[in-house]
Parts: C-alpha cells; sequence; structure tokens
C-alpha cells in the first residue's frame, strides 16, 4: 500500500481472533484457516466495504480498495 494512505489511515490486524470469530468470519480447516476478510469502517463505525475470499488467495487488488478510500475521503 502507498505510504501515503498507510500514514492517513489506521490499519488493524486482528491477532486474537475476537473480530474474525464476532463477524462469523468463514474457517476452513481444510484449507488450512480462516477465509480472508477486508473490511473498511469509515470515522462513524460504518461499514463501507465488505469483502470476503472463497480461497486463502482470493484477495481484492490494492486499486480497488484505494479506490474505496477515496471515495469515502470525498464524502466525509
Amino acid at each position: 500500500m502507498e505510504q501515503k494512505y498507510a500514514r492517513k489511515y489506521a490499519i488493524f490486524y486482528d491477532q486474537s481472533k475476537s473480530v474474525a470469530e464476532m463477524l462469523k468470519q468463514e474457517t476452513r480447516w481444510i484449507k488450512l484457516g480462516r477465509m480472508p476478510g477486508l473490511l473498511v469502517i469509515d470515522k462513524k463505525g460504518i461499514i463501507q466495504y465488505a469483502y470476503y475470499g472463497k480461497n486463502m488467495h482470493d484477495i481484492p487488488e490494492n486499486d480497488e480498495i484505494l479506490q474505496v478510500l477515496e471515495e469515502i475521503n470525498k464524502n466525509q
């Protein structure tokens, strides 16, 4: 991710898995873990973007996420 975005947005990693469990993020043991999930939440706590992968390599492209962040920025 570009440096200007990394400085501007908070990025969290759910090491305790409590958020993943709360959001019922799917787990597939045969695929060795949780399916990828990415949420973009605005300053008001509203989910503006949600992506749930179908396999361990199914993640959104950076450009897609950056576009979502730009749109949120414009609307705030």
